[in-house]
């Protein structure tokens, strides 16, 4: 029994010895710079532009409004009747409130575009993965160190061009 138990354990030891002297082939990728060099990214930067510019310029004539009562409630707020301060209250809190809605519709867009752009680029990297027989890509955010060589950014880049 104990032959057996040592002959398997060998055999075990002798097996994940292989796999490990296998060569792995590894690269890096900098998402980060693939996104900023995306020719998608100005389109849908115009894209979110031209669908929120309408509520944009509301609410910036919003805001000349609130900041005008915010300066008359600092200025003549002792002198202003409790009616009247409620009334400018009440107007820069719906500007606030508004202005907060809007920079969460925002962002809420500017997300879901985001996250379209990065599923094309991790496309990419697979695409590029498959084609030069890469075993791991790793983001290079995440290695202490890398030489040049194993760098496929620009390899993900022209894959995302096309």
């Amino acid at each position: 029994m104990k032959k057996i138990i040592s002959v398997m354990g060998l055999s075990v030891a002798l097996l994940f010895t292989c796999v490990a002297n296998a060569e792995t082939k590894i690269a890096i990728v900098d998402v980060v710079s693939v996104l900023q060099q995306m020719p998608q990214r100005e389109a849908v930067s115009k894209t979110l532009d031209s669908e929120f510019e309408a509520r944009a310029k509301v609410l910036q004539e919003e805001e000349k409004k609130a900041n005008d009562a915010a300066q008359k409630l600092q200025k003549d707020g002792m002198t202003l009747s409790a009616s009247e301060k409620t009334k400018l209250t009440n107007l820069i809190k719906a500007f606030e409130d508004k202005a907060k809605a809007f920079s969460v519709d925002y962002r809420k867009r500017e997300n879901e575009e985001a996250s379209k752009l990065l599923t094309k680029i991790q496309d990419a990297v697979v695409k590029v993965a498959e084609q030069e027989k890469y075993d791991l890509i790793l983001k290079a955010e995440a290695a202490f160190y890398a030489v040049d060589a194993v760098d496929v950014t620009s390899k993900v880049l022209e894959q995302v061009k096309k």
